[in-house]
């Protein structure tokens, strides 16, 4: 299973608790920088499951590629990202964003669209902001040492750049242009699908287990523990960010947002089908 890394990745909560374990799956994870990476380690055999951002992994389904989403990861909420600025950059909103260099984790994902759509929201024009591709961990340094003009992040950095004094958000695209939708999916091949559906059934009983067993307070110390062991910041900061809205069964709802947005975008053929992407096993009951 590839792997970002990242302070809310809830795969990797389900993991160190033994929860894959407990249903019968033995997971190895891969590291990749993008959910782009991720889909390349799929088709060539390295991964049999992938973490990929919405709009990266409808896109690649909507080109051909042969690929099923066979569970979620958490929705978004109004506070499980941001886009950060310096304090200097003289950025306060949306509208100052033309222009500008704006850090992402991959071009192909989801945010470059909703960037776009916030900054021609707020302005009335065709959005000029420039996209760069960063690492997750490498985008809140760029932002606050000045190397890019914002930065798309988590709700981590949103609070490492803000308790540092040396940046702040501007809010959050996503979650002011669509409302809920999926952080992230993981997906596989069809193929891979056909000839092992008991163990994506048991990854995604797994992945709900893991969701609601995280959502309870009771589990805080070891889940702050565990991300923090993955992201590399600190369990203490974490128990303060703001979290997403955990979940392994496919919210429906969430993923025809997504799919709206990128139909209106031009990104996805206007007769794609989401349904036909997620089997009923992975569907929220």
């Amino acid at each position: 299973m590839t792997t970002l890394s990242l302070c809310n990745e809830l795969s990797l909560y389900a993991l160190d608790k033994g929860i894959f374990t407990k249903h019968g799956l033995n997971i190895e994870l891969v590291n990749v920088q993008s959910g782009s990476a991720g889909i390349a380690a799929l088709q060539g055999g390295a991964a049999d499951i992938a973490f990929v951002s919405p709009q990266g992994m409808l896109t690649a389904i909507d080109k051909g590629v042969d690929l099923k989403v066979i569970s979620d990861s958490g929705e978004t909420t109004e506070n499980s990202q941001g886009l950060i600025v310096s304090n200097a950059s003289g950025i306060n909103g949306p509208a100052d964003l033309q222009g500008r260099t704006v850090a992402v984790n991959d071009l192909g994902g989801t945010i470059v669209t909703l960037v776009n759509n916030w900054i021609e929201a707020a302005t009335g024009q065709k959005s000029t902001a420039k996209f760069v591709a960063l690492g997750f961990a490498d985008i809140e340094p760029a932002v606050a040492n000045g190397k890019v003009d914002a930065g798309a992040v988590t709700a981590a950095d949103v609070h490492k750049i803000t308790t540092s004094g040396k940046g702040k958000s501007i809010g959050n695209p996503t979650w002011e242009g669509v409302g809920a939708t999926p952080n992230a999916l993981y997906g596989v091949t069809t193929s891979w699908l056909e000839k092992n559906q008991p163990a994506a059934e048991s990854f995604v009983a797994a992945m709900q287990e893991a969701a609601d067993e995280a959502k309870e307070p009771a589990s805080n110390a070891d889940k702050f523990a565990i991300f923090a062991k993955y992201c590399k910041k600190p369990a203490e900061e974490l128990a303060e960010i703001p979290e997403l809205a955990y979940s392994g069964y496919i919210n429906m709802t969430a993923l025809d947002n997504a799919v709206k947005l990128f139909k209106e975008a031009d990104i996805l053929k206007p007769d794609f089908d989401a349904a036909a992407s997620v089997p009923e096993f992975a569907r929220a009951r």
